[in-house]
């Protein structure tokens, strides 16, 4: 049985996306800060620039990954608070843990950057599944609870979103050992980002076509009136 939202005048979903947004664009800011020459660039000649250059390839390649995760993320969250129609304190609380795991991000990213190790790949697959989770438990919850919602979320929805969220937790758990095998290469999993959609979408349509008939199988004929 549904529980019965305790929505506060106070708790407003207008404030809680407007401080979604506003972590977002922050956090996406603070990602380039490691985008940075030496301070003795400026003395350097021009091999000497290039060969900065060079070394911030690994800072720029966690920039990339980092700031299209964060975008997949607050697609997601536009995608999810348009079906809410008020908010619990649930679902505070599961937006709260996302958005934990989004602050950590550019921290994530500087030792995904500087370090090949599994140590480095596990901080950055710790918070990106934090966030992949929290994800999960608000579309869950909103699933659960149509009277939070402007229009209920349909079955196909529910299912692509899990896919989606399961898709990123995987792909991040992948890196790990990917680190081990592969030191400094494990990055080139999170490629697979750009085929979570499209698998979602296939497996969610899937899973919602009527089971075939059997061969031998006939439908039934409609009853007659007496």
């Amino acid at each position: 049985m549904n529980e019965t939202p305790s929505n506060p005048a106070h708790l407003s979903k207008h404030r809680l996306e407007a401080l979604i947004d506003g972590i977002f664009a922050v956090v996406m800011t603070l990602l380039v800060i490691d985008l940075r020459l030496p301070e003795r660039a400026r003395d350097l000649d021009e091999a000497g620039v290039r060969r900065a250059l060079v070394d911030l390839l690994p800072n720029f390649e966690s920039w990339v990954i980092s700031f299209l995760v964060l975008a997949i993320f607050w697609v997601a969250n536009h995608r999810l608070y348009s079906h809410v129609r008020q908010i619990d304190s649930k679902l505070i609380r599961f937006t709260m843990l996302m958005l934990a795991g989004a602050s950590l991000l550019p921290f994530a990213a500087a030792v995904n950057a500087q370090s090949s190790t599994q140590i480095g790949q596990i901080v950055y697959g710790a918070v990106l599944v934090t966030m992949g989770l929290a994800l999960l438990l608000m579309w869950r919850h909103i699933y659960r609870n149509p009277e939070l919602c402007v229009h209920p979320v349909d079955a196909h929805t529910w299912h692509a979103a899990c896919v989606r969220a399961s898709g990123m937790m995987l792909i991040s758990l992948l890196t790990i050992p990917l680190a081990y095998a592969l030191p400094g290469k494990a990055n080139i999993a999170f490629g697979l980002m750009f085929l979570v959609r499209p698998v979602a979408e296939h497996i969610a349509t899937r899973m919602q076509k009527p089971a075939p008939l059997l061969i031998d199988e006939e439908p039934e004929a409609p009853s007659q009136p007496a």
